[in-house]
């Protein structure tokens, strides 16, 4: 078998660095750090790194060597890390990319059209494309989110079809793709997905999942948490904070780690005491304290259930789509992880890349044959084609049909007290109901608001102009019950029943039981 490598993946928190460490001692290897955050100079603590006394003298490469005020995209990373497999495999080694950052390793064991295709810039000069690269730059910057989504429309329809209008993130990454390649999007993945298995796949490739159930997972996550906070989260957290600039951007980079936003709030309250002479002890800092504690399990236990996400929905399709064994190990006893996890997978790498005949992943352990199961397939060509929008007529007609019935209307020009009158054709009506892909249609029949506003239509075409009157009375009723507040009708933005509506923007439609019924 040609030279191949080893991917550990998984959740946080879930062991995948004992395990790297595991194999490369058992298989002479080396360790290719996978994830974005490890990357930093420091900060050991907020992006949990594996203490040095742990590596058990294992080399690790790709950790602890960037700069704070830095970026590593995974163009730098998919770069790095092909130089570094080259390297470990000219001395006869296995090189080991473990990480949590799965679209870091995903582009590096396959080609991938939209990180390879590089544009052609003919005859233009370093100076020419470095202006024409900042241009676009200040174009993604500063333009409204409704500018860049026109522009898209213009450069490739077919994307701009798929993502929801006020998508900026998803309509930036398209049109950096455009001016990155030359290319559409939409055009490079149907390229992608037309190349044969052996063009894919860079290399041989044994890849383990390592997993925990969700319930023990997440009491070891929150666990983790509060051993961070009293190892020493604070204190690195006040470095990142000193090393703010005015250009920051707190979605990007290290200042991405979960642990830095969710303090946020604490520190800012400290500081503010701090300045004005004040305790820093008091009952509300601690009470803040806890909070933010609270918060940071919370993001760290949501990121866990993304990275499974991800690996199913995105991995998963693919390895099976280019016949790519993906062994599961369960993780979730830590009294028999070496057994469970360390010495299966030992056994495993070593028949992969002897050519041995192996077990059947499937059938590995409990979880296995559930969870290797995909989400779903990977005919991204066919979806991306077939993706369509989809307008609730329902949810439409009822939020336009509340609108006007209960919308203010506009202030007159006319400053004489007068009583004005406003036609359909000057209501400012909400905006269509539309809805982005199969997934989210399905997922938006089931809703409240849909469910709702469903019954709403019913019950008005059953009632006619009586369903007003029944409205109002059901909301007087519930409002002298004192249980207003808890089923709050909300019906298009405005609040239903009142002889005085109250507009609530923010509120959430919610069912009654009646309704239910």
């Amino acid at each position: 078998m040609d030279p191949g490598v080893i991917a550990v993946i998984g959740t946080t928190g879930v062991g995948k660095s004992n395990l790297s460490i595991q194999l490369s001692k058992e298989l002479d290897g080396e360790v290719i750090n996978g994830d974005a955050l490890q990357v930093y100079k420091g900060l050991d603590i907020i992006t949990n790194k594996m203490p040095m006394d742990e590596r058990e003298g294992v080399v690790h490469h790709l950790m602890d060597f960037l700069p704070m005020d830095q970026e590593y995209s995974v163009l730098d990373f998919k770069a790095d890390a092909l130089g570094l497999i080259e390297k470990i495999h000219e001395r006869k080694r296995m090189p080991v990319v473990v990480g949590g950052t799965h679209y870091y390793i995903q582009s590096l064991l396959w080609r991938d059209t939209l990180l390879d295709t590089k544009k052609n810039v003919g005859t233009l000069s370093e100076t020419q494309q470095q202006e024409e690269s900042d241009a676009n730059e200040t174009f993604l910057r500063d333009s409204d989110t409704a500018t860049l989504y026109r522009k898209l429309q213009e450069v490739d329809p077919i994307m701009a079809n798929k993502w929801h209008e006020n998508d900026r993130r998803k309509i930036t990454r398209s049109l950096q793709v455009f001016f990155e390649t030359g290319e559409c999007q939409s055009d490079l993945i149907k390229k992608q997905h037309a190349l044969s298995d052996s063009e894919r796949l860079r290399m041989p490739t044994c890849i383990f999942w390592v997993y925990s159930a969700p319930d023990v997972l997440n009491a070891r996550l929150d666990a983790r948490v509060d051993a961070m906070v009293k190892g020493g989260l604070f204190e690195e957290i006040q470095g990142m904070r000193k090393s703010v600039g005015p250009n920051t951007d707190y979605e990007r980079g290290i200042w991405q780690a979960i642990g830095y936003k969710e303090f946020a709030p604490y520190f800012t309250a400290v500081e503010e005491a701090i300045k004005n002479d004040q305790p820093t002890d008091t009952q509300e800092l601690e009470k803040l304290k806890s909070e933010c504690t609270e918060t940071m399990k919370t993001r760290t236990r949501q990121y866990a259930k993304r990275q499974v996400l991800w690996i199913r929905n995105k991995l998963l399709p693919l390895c099976r789509e280019k016949e790519v064994k993906i062994y599961l190990l369960d993780a979730t006893s830590l009294d028999t992880w070496k057994e469970n996890v360390g010495n299966v997978a030992v056994k495993i790498a070593k028949g992969f890349f002897a050519g041995e005949n192996l077990p059947d992943a499937e059938g590995l352990n409990q979880y296995a044959k559930e969870m290797l199961a995909a989400q779903r397939d990977l005919d991204a060509v066919s979806a991306l084609e077939s993706w369509e929008k989809k307008e609730c007529e329902i949810c439409t007609s009822m939020q336009r049909i509340m609108h006007e019935k209960y919308a203010p209307p506009p202030p007159s020009s006319d400053s004489s007290p007068s009583i004005t009158t406003t036609t359909s054709e000057e209501v400012q009506f909400p905006p269509p109901v539309i809805i982005h892909g199969p997934t989210s249609w399905e997922q938006h029949l089931r809703s409240k608001m849909h469910r709702k506003m469903r019954t709403n239509k019913a019950e008005m075409e059953r009632d006619g102009a009586n369903w007003w009157y029944f409205k109002a009375q059901e909301y007087k009723k519930r409002k002298r019950e004192g249980t207003l507040n808890q089923e709050v009708e909300v019906v298009g933005g405005v609040l239903v029943g009142d002889d005085s509506p109250t507009e609530e923007p923010n509120s959430k439609v919610r069912r009654t039981d009646e309704a239910n019924k």
